[in-house]
């Protein structure tokens, strides 16, 4: 069988948040139009940003491609064998304390290994619980309200809107930044095309799927009842508080276009032909002190 090489970028850093997109669609796009074998090579690589290591493990464990990875530095090898890169952990419906067993040894890592889980409702609050927990345990900032929030309002979401079979996280903590960046995505039917099936606001969507993704950004929902109009996905309170209050960042890719928000930037960008995530990514970069003043409470609807 024919084999391709496709050269593995080392993106170490973020010049601003989802910036490791770029080179995330360039991986994707020289692998899919593979007809035999994709090598990855990771000759060049030394170190792997978390927002461009989730996704790309997200993609290839659910790709019809056969891709091997070769040329892999050691110490490299090491850090992706720890953090699941090649085999997510994964869970379809344990019990809370077989899965606190199984996660209980990343309570001193700096990282929350790729895991990916089943869509069911024991699931969601397992979820919640155990990334919350392990978070806190590696951070010091025990009983973070804010924290909290922002997981379970973001899993609330990928269970509730998503259709996705399985849903993922990943996290790395940067002890030396003060911040967490974290991973929340799924492989479901997008934003888009969640509004489309709800035939709620297709004129102001009118066709756009950075149209959709502002609106479910600013509030608007696909659940079409009234005590839900203004609650939307939730989205706009999380990162409000994320940007605005704990002066952390956000970005958003569903579908063929995504949303940056942090600092003064707030965009919306239509990819068009130029790349699609069938599902959503959330990257979130959380600051694990908080600054002076900051009030949670001041954020909520």
């Amino acid at each position: 069988m024919h084999e391709t090489i496709i050269k593995i970028p080392n993106v170490a850093k973020e010049v601003r948040i989802g910036f490791s997109f770029n080179y995330m669609i360039k991986v994707i796009e020289e692998t899919e139009a593979v007809s035999g074998v994709a090598l990855w090579d990771f000759a060049d690589v030394s170190f792997l940003h978390p927002f461009f290591l989730a996704p790309l493990a997200i993609y290839k464990s659910n790709s019809s491609k056969i891709i091997k990875c070769i040329n892999i530095p050691l110490k490299l090898q090491s850090y992706l064998n720890c953090v699941c890169f090649d085999r997510l952990l994964h869970f379809v419906n344990e019990k809370k304390e077989d899965v606190d067993a199984v996660m209980r040894q990343y309570f001193n890592a700096t990282y929350l290994p790729l895991c990916s889980f089943a869509m069911t409702d024991s699931n969601k609050d397992i979820f919640g619980s155990v990334i919350r927990t392990i978070i806190e345990k590696q951070t010091g900032i025990n009983g973070s309200t804010p924290l909290s929030y922002l997981i379970s309002e973001l899993l609330d979401n990928v269970f509730e809107h998503s259709q996705s079979k399985n849903g993922y996280v990943f996290s790395q903590y940067l002890p030396n930044e003060d911040v967490i960046n974290l991973c929340i995505g799924d492989l479901g039917i997008g934003i888009y095309q969640s509004f489309k099936n709800a035939d709620l606001y297709q004129e102001e969507i009118d066709g756009s799927e950075a149209c959709a993704l502002r609106l479910a950004n600013d509030g608007y929902s696909t659940k079409n009842r009234p005590d839900a109009e203004n609650r939307g996905y939730g989205i706009s309170t999380s990162k409000a508080m994320l940007v605005r209050g704990m002066k952390g960042a956000f970005f958003m890719l569903s579908g063929s276009a995504f949303h940056r928000y942090e600092n003064n930037a707030n965009d919306y960008i239509e990819l068009g032909n130029l790349f699609r995530w069938n599902g959503t990514i959330i990257l979130m970069r959380i600051p694990t002190k908080f600054p002076e003043g900051f009030n949670y409470i001041d954020y909520l609807e």
